[in-house]
């Protein structure tokens, strides 16, 4: 699945740099107020002409930027999630090492009595 989203990635990547290549001589003009709304404010309309590869870079950025602030607050939540899964499974696997500890320290005491109880027997024959 990793791979894959890499590969999908690899791809955009590449589209994109074919975009910006092909479009580096061009230029485009963006309207940041028309001229209704210009007469509306009694300003002057506000019109920008810059390279079309500058536009497609500043957009992918733009998108790289919202995916972020997107999927931030997921990824963190599931950190979060994740350092507690991991929290509860060493509490897990200590308590099972403790558990597994005492067992061997009452079999050793098992083994201790019933030799001393051997040597009482043979002892009182």
């Amino acid at each position: 699945m990793k791979y894959g989203f890499w590969i999908i990635s690899f791809f955009i990547a590449i589209i994109w740099l074919y975009l910006m290549i092909v479009n580096f001589g061009n230029t485009v003009t963006i309207t940041i107020i028309n001229q209704g709304i210009a007469n509306l404010l009694n300003i002057a309309p506000i019109n920008i002409t810059i390279g079309a590869w500058l536009l497609i870079l500043f957009i992918y950025f733009l998108g790289e930027l919202e995916l972020a602030l997107f999927f931030l607050p997921a990824l963190m939540q599931n950190k979060e999630k994740e350092g507690a899964y991991e929290r509860r499974l060493e509490k897990t696997s200590v308590s099972n090492e403790e558990s597994s500890a005492k067992v061997k320290v009452l079999e050793n005491k098992i083994q201790v009595l019933e030799k001393a109880l051997e040597d009482a027997l043979k002892k009182n024959k």
